[in-house]
């Protein structure tokens, strides 16, 4: 066994080495007074704080109480802030104040007692003697509080017992129990003698109201007169009633036994912690009275993994020494463990025990104090890890342990206080949500087009208030989507979830949209070219841009060969619009004629068109019909014909072709024998004579080169034919009668 020992020994101060050791206080405590919309906790000191400091904000007081002087004094009527705590983080301190890091995820009542706890925060560390905090002293203190990273390990216990709400002071009031009469109020002064002073609790009243029987929130009431007992804090289990003196007929009585405290709303969803309630003090008049025991303080672990070698973790409440002839205080409640332990490699004692009440000794049969209800346990998880042994037992009431006095062991109505509670699933509050210097900014001003869009940015901060909220998609955002058709002015109020805004504003102009026209919708006849001319803009641009000789201006010159719409987009610089021209292309019409033709003089020819649906000949005096789709012609010389055809729409084609005029000698017949042309050769006139009777006859003179120059219409047997202006040289006179066509030579001479 001693080697074993030795061994123990000599590995102890390496494996404390290895850690920090802490122990007696090592958290630090400043009164808050307010909080600036900058983030800004002001506090009565702040010496002891550092930027990068964990702080846990707790409002100690708040709640509203019925003040009634009924048996519901002390009742909750409004619950207020009390009990509303969070982990934040320091950002940078100042003499008064310390910047907080995260947006408060609570607010608070800085008007009654919210104090702010340095939490220290450790990798490991070893607790080698007792580790406690300072005691409430009704503006800090009561709170022990440390996070640690990696290992807690417990060598030492740790322990906030009666650091808590503070129990009942003593008083005493020789004068009491005035004509053989006791008084049963629920408050009264503090000075009177008709009641002893009640236990504190989470709220406040001031000395007015602070003594009777009453109870006072979480805090037990205290005794009346005459020389009652007080009643037991309360916390996770309500405290115990206290007790009566018990006489008889002729002796002062007291019924005013204090009442316990009010059980606090543990519920999750209000998430609030307290420290355990103090015990309401007995009333005395003979020097012996006994005040109330101060109620459990908090105990907040946030802890990688816990050691605790089977050491103790304790906040019991306070137990009010025994009274001799006077009234006995009442026990203080016992106090909150606030676990977030992910492990437990060790077991470790938990003791939130309820404080017992006081004793009585002597004869006088007064009343002994209401046993502190048991405290409470709130962890993170869904049930505590194997290893935390927990005792919340309420406290004992108090009995008279005078063997001689007819009261002995009884508690005169006293009660035990009840066992406390474990809740599970805590939902602890650290505050997440950065703190934003305030600092307001908007996008600049802007101009846009009537029926667009803009989207406005605002930052600074994290909350938004946009004004007006016309043609906003949204006014509660930092980048709402604005689409207005009129001018507009917005403003938007910024803040960071304090108390404090910054305003800013945005001028959005709306131009008139622009009229942008292409042109007017055109039909062109076959692959052709055409220009165009856009109006409304600035600058032009033209899709598609296949055939355009300039996609960037107005009045481009575009080949078309199909069918197809122009888009020109146009801009004035703010506004930019579109509009729309349609080339309609229609196939011209395939026209169909005689290719180059010659003919006899004499001959007729039929000539036709086909491919349209109108025609249109020329020259207009080489053909009969002008606009006939066939026809027969007798032309006389060559012709040179076109025919142009028109289809339904108005599109057009052209086809020509000549006609080459012969003279055929073998066609003619032959010269008729009576019939004379003299003189010949001849210089201005030449006579025809023909033996016929007179008939119609075409006469037609052809020069050497098979042109004609002269053309006769006679009707007579004698015709003189006049030569005159013609040069001399060889001629040909053609006659024409009926069906019969004749020829001979003329010279002529100058």
């Amino acid at each position: 066994m001693r080697r074993y020992i030795l061994i123990f020994v000599l590995f102890m101060p390496i494996f404390s080495m290895a850690q920090t050791a802490i122990h007696g206080v090592i958290n630090d405590y400043t009164i808050a007074t307010g909080i600036g919309c900058d983030n800004k906790l002001e506090v009565t000191d702040a010496a002891a704080f550092s930027p990068g400091d964990k702080v846990l904000i707790v409002q100690m007081k708040g709640a509203v109480i019925d003040s009634s002087n009924t048996s519901s004094f002390g009742t909750i009527l409004n619950w207020g802030t009390a009990g509303k705590y969070e982990l934040n983080e320091l950002a940078d301190v100042g003499d008064d104040h310390l910047q907080l890091a995260y947006l408060t995820e609570n607010t608070y009542d800085f008007s009654f007692r919210v104090q702010v706890v340095r939490v220290p925060v450790y990798d490991d560390v070893l607790v080698d003697s007792v580790l406690t905090c300072p005691a409430w002293d009704g503006e800090t203190g009561g709170i022990l509080a440390l996070i640690v990273n990696g290992t807690l390990t417990l060598e030492a216990d740790m322990d906030v017992s009666e650091k808590g709400y503070r129990g009942g002071e003593f008083t005493n009031f020789p004068d009491s129990c005035p004509f053989g009469f006791s008084w049963n109020g629920y408050y009264t002064t503090t000075t009177s003698g008709n009641g002893a002073i009640k236990g504190e609790g989470f709220t406040s009243v001031s000395d007015a109201r602070r003594a009777g029987r009453g109870k006072l929130a979480n805090g037990g009431g205290g005794g009346n007169d005459h020389n009652a007992g007080g009643g037991g804090g309360t916390l996770g289990g309500e405290g115990g009633e206290g007790g009566e003196r018990d006489v008889d007929l002729f002796s002062c009585p007291g019924p005013g036994t204090g009442r316990p405290g009010v059980l606090p709303d543990h519920s999750n969803a209000e998430n609030r912690i307290w420290l355990g309630g103090g015990g309401g003090a007995g009333h005395g008049n003979n020097g012996f009275a006994k005040a109330g025991g101060h109620g459990g303080g908090i105990i907040f672990l946030q802890v990688n993994s816990l050691d605790g070698n089977g050491f103790s973790i304790r906040s019991n409440g306070g137990s009010p020494a025994s009274a001799n002839g006077d009234g006995g205080g009442g026990g203080g409640a016992g106090g909150s463990l606030l676990l977030d332990v992910s492990t437990l490699s060790s077991d470790v004692l938990v003791e939130l025990k309820g404080g017992n009440g006081s004793n009585i000794t002597g004869n006088a049969c007064t009343g002994p104090g209401g046993g502190g209800g048991g405290g409470l346990v709130r962890h993170t998880g869904a049930s505590l890890p194997a290893g935390f042994l927990t005792d919340y037992g309420g406290g004992a009431a108090g009995i008279t342990t005078t063997a001689s006095s007819p009261c002995f062991n009884e508690t005169n109505g006293a009660t035990d206080g009840a066992t406390g509670q474990t809740i599970a699933d805590w939902p602890l509050l650290e505050a997440d949500i950065p703190y934003v210097p305030l600092m307001a900014t908007i996008s600049n001003d802007t101009t846009i087009c009537a029926g667009n869009i803009v989207e406005l940015t605002a930052g600074g901060g994290t909350t938004f208030s946009w004004s007006p909220p016309d043609y906003l998609s949204a006014t509660d955002i930092a980048e709402p989507t604005c689409f207005p058709d009129a001018s507009v002015t917005y403003t938007v109020i910024v803040g960071n979830g304090t108390a404090c805004f910054d305003t800013v504003s945005v001028s959005v102009e709306v131009e008139p949209g622009l009229t942008v026209v292409a042109g007017p919708d055109t039909t062109l006849c076959g692959a052709n070219q055409i220009q165009f001319f856009a109006s409304g803009g600035d600058t032009y641009t033209w899709s598609p841009g296949t055939g355009v000789s300039n996609v960037n201006i107005a009045d481009p010159i575009v080949f078309v060969s199909t069918t197809t719409d122009y888009v020109v987009t146009a801009s004035n610089g703010t506004c930019t619009g579109t509009d729309t021209v349609s080339v309609i292309i229609y196939a011209n019409p395939e026209v169909v004629t005689l290719n180059d033709t010659t003919i006899c003089l004499g001959e007729s020819l039929d000539i036709f068109a086909d491919g349209a649906l109108y025609y249109n000949w020329f020259p207009e005096t080489a053909v009969p019909c002008t606009d006939c789709s066939s026809m027969s012609i007798s032309p006389t010389e060559n012709v040179s014909l076109s025919v142009t055809g028109t289809n339904a729409v108005g599109c057009t084609s052209t086809q020509s072709f000549t006609v080459t005029v012969e003279v055929c000698q073998s066609v003619a017949d032959n010269w008729p024998a009576n019939w004379n042309l003299y003189p010949n050769p001849a210089a201005d006139h030449i006579t025809l004579e023909t033996g016929s009777a007179a008939g119609l006859k075409q006469l037609i003179l052809m020069d050497a080169n098979g042109r004609n120059v002269r053309n006769w219409s006679v009707t007579g047997q004698t015709t003189q034919l006049s030569l005159s202006g013609l040069p001399a040289g060889n001629y040909l006179l053609i006659i024409q009668e009926d069906d019969h066509r004749f020829s001979n030579n003329i010279i002529k001479y100058q």
